[in-house]
C-alpha cells in the first residue's frame, strides 16, 4: 500500500523508480520492515535481561587482590574507549600514505531495448577497469602526515589520563570496601539496643543490601565483567603519604605534567587550524596519473589488458584561490579569536588547579589532624572500664557508633583529597602491564 500511494503521488514513472529502489533497499535489508529490524536487536538485548537484574549474591564469589584487580582494568568500556581512539588515530597515519595506492574503478554497462531485456546479448555489454594515481602536493601531504600524528599523539596522551582515573577509581573501591565493613560494625552496635524494632532492623538490612550492590556495580564497571560476584581484598594497596613524602610541588615535571601536555595539545591543534586556513591563500598544485582502461571488454569483444606506457598521462594543475569574497579572511579572524579564549580558558583552568591542589594539601593537613583526634578518642575509650551501669553502657555504645560513623565520612573525605592530588603526581606513576596499549 505504500509503494501504491507513492507511485500514485509521483506519477508512473517517478513512481516505476521508486518502486525499483524500495524493492532494491527491501532486498539489502533482507526483506524486513523497520519495526521487525529493531525487533531482532530487542531479543538480542531481551537475551541477556536476566543478567541486567541479577542479585550479586546469587553470582560466583571471586576474591580479587590490588595488582589483579589492575590487570583488569583494561577490560572495561572507559578503557576500551580510549584505546580505539589510539587506534583510529594511527589508522589515520597510515591512510595518508594509502591514499597515494592507485584507485581501480570496475564498471559494467548493459545496455539494449527495453522490449529485448529477456534476451541477453553479450554485444551489449561494456566493461572496463580504470586506474587514478592522485598526488597530492608535498605541502599538503606534510600537514595532512603532521595532523595525523599529533591527532595520535594526543590519543596517547588522553589515554593515560583516562587510565590515571580509573586506577584511582579501582583505589576508591578497594577503599570503599573497608568503610562498608566499618559502617556494618556500626550498624551492628545500633542494632544491640534492646529497642531497636524489626522494621528498624529491616531498614539497616535494606540499606546494607544497596551499599553492597553500588559497590559491586561500580567494580563491574571498572573490571567490565558483570558475571562474577566481586569481593575486594583490601590489601597491598599503594600508599600515598602526600603529608610525610610530597613531591616538589613547583615543579612540572614532578606535579602537573600531563595537564600541561593536554593543555599544549589543544593550542597546537588550534594552531595547525590556523595554518590549515592559512593554506588557502597559498597556490594549489594537484597531480595526476591517468591512463585508458586496463582492462575493457567492449560490445561482447575482449580487448583484454590495454596498458600501455604510451597512454598513461600526467597532468598537473596550480590552482590560486583569490579571496575576493573576504570569506577567508574571516576564518582566520574567528580561528584567531578562538585560540585567544582557548588561551584565556587554559590559563584559567591551570590556575582553578594549582588552587586546588594547594586547597587539597591544606585540606589533608586538616583532615590527619581530625583523624588523631578521633584515634585518641578510640583509645580512650577503648581504656575506659566496663560500664558498671545501663546508662554508662548506652552513652558508651553510642560514642562508639558516632566514633565509627565519623571516621568513616573523614576517611571518604581524605580519600577524595588524595585523589585530586595522586593524579597530578607524575612521580607515582610508572608503566605496568596494564598500562599497555591493546594493538591494532
Amino acid at each position: 500500500m505504500i509503494l501504491k500511494r507513492i507511485a500514485l503521488k509521483r506519477g508512473s514513472a517517478v513512481g516505476a523508480g521508486a518502486i525499483l529502489v524500495a524493492l532494491g533497499l527491501a532486498g539489502l535489508s533482507g526483506c524486513k520492515t523497520v519495526e521487525e529490524g529493531v525487533a531482532e536487536r530487542g531479543d538480542e538485548i531481551l537475551a541477556h535481561y536476566g543478567d541486567f537484574i541479577s542479585d550479586p549474591s546469587d553470582l560466583p564469589v571471586v576474591e580479587l587482590d590490588w595488582e589483579t584487580a589492575l590487570s583488569m582494568l583494561d577490560s572495561n568500556l572507559v578503557m576500551r574507549n580510549a584505546a580505539e581512539e589510539i587506534i583510529k588515530a594511527e589508522v589515520s597515519v597510515r591512510r595518508v600514505f594509502w591514499d597515494l595506492v592507485p584507485q581501480l574503478t570496475v564498471q559494467g554497462i548493459y545496455s539494449d531495448a527495453v522490449t529485448e531485456l529477456t534476451n541477453f546479448d553479450v554485444d551489449n555489454l561494456n566493461a572496463n577497469v580504470n586506474a587514478v594515481f592522485s598526488i597530492p602536493g608535498l605541502v599538503q601531504l606534510r600537514m595532512d602526515y603532521y595532523a595525523a600524528m599529533l591527532a595520535t599523539y594526543g590519543a596517547r596522551q588522553q589515554y593515560e589520563m583516562t587510565y590515571r582515573g580509573e586506577v584511582v577509581n579501582l583505589y576508591a573501591l578497594f577503599r570503599q570496601t573497608s568503610r562498608n565493613r566499618a559502617q556494618q560494625v556500626a550498624e551492628s552496635l545500633q542494632a544491640s539496643d534492646p529497642s531497636f524494632g524489626g522494621t528498624d532492623r529491616r531498614e539497616l538490612e535494606f540499606s546494607r543490601k544497596q551499599r553492597d550492590r553500588e559497590l559491586w556495580l561500580g567494580i563491574s564497571a571498572a573490571l567490565g565483567d558483570y558475571s562474577k560476584n566481586w569481593k575486594l581484598v583490601p590489601v597491598g594497596l599503594p600508599e600515598r603519604d602526600y603529608l610525610n613524602d610530597p613531591p616538589a610541588w613547583d615543579d612540572p615535571e614532578e606535579v602537573g605534567k600531563l595537564f600541561i601536555t593536554l593543555e599544549a595539545l589543544e593550542l597546537e591543534s588550534a594552531r595547525l587550524r590556523e595554518l590549515g586556513i592559512k593554506f588557502q591563500y597559498w597556490p594549489k598544485m594537484s597531480m595526476r596519473l591517468y591512463s585508458p582502461s586496463v582492462y575493457l571488454v567492449s560490445g561482447g569483444d575482449r580487448s583484454g589488458f590495454e596498458f600501455d606506457a604510451d597512454d598513461i598521462r600526467f597532468e598537473t594543475s596550480v590552482r590560486m584561490r583569490l579571496d575576493t569574497d573576504l570569506q577567508i579572511r574571516d576564518q582566520l579572524r574567528e580561528a584567531r579569536r578562538s585560540s585567544s579564549l582557548l588561551r584565556q580558558k587554559l590559563y584559567e583552568d591551570a590556575q582553578d588547579r594549582a588552587k586546588k591542589l594547594a586547597d587539597a594539601r591544606a585540606a589533608l593537613a586538616m583532615a590527619d589532624r581530625r583523624m588523631r583526634q578521633l584515634a585518641a578518642r578510640r583509645k580512650m575509650l577503648a581504656d575506659m572500664p566496663a560500664a558498671t551501669s545501663y546508662d554508662a553502657f548506652e552513652q558508651n555504645r553510642a560514642e562508639r557508633i558516632e566514633l565509627i560513623n565519623q571516621t568513616v565520612s573523614l576517611e571518604q573525605e581524605t580519600d577524595g583529597l588524595v585523589a585530586l592530588l595522586w593524579i597530578a603526581d607524575e612521580s607515582r606513576w610508572w608503566v605496568t602491564d596494564a598500562q599497555e596499549i591493546p594493538a591494532d
